[in-house]
């Protein structure tokens, strides 16, 4: 029985391939903010100055 977690993925990293192949700077911007954000303590860093 197949995986669908690592389907999806196997997938999607497909998709993100040939979508930054196109050298789309929007594009390419967009996906690192999306990386960014979910890089360890990201958003707790953005949001410890912050906190009262």
């Amino acid at each position: 029985m197949p995986n669908p977690v690592e389907e999806f993925n196997s997938y999607r990293s497909k998709m993100n391939d040939k979508i930054l192949i196109e050298n789309n700077k929007i594009i390419k911007r967009k996906f690192n903010l999306d990386a960014d954000e979910f890089t360890e303590d990201t958003l707790y860093r953005k949001t410890k100055s912050c906190q009262v």
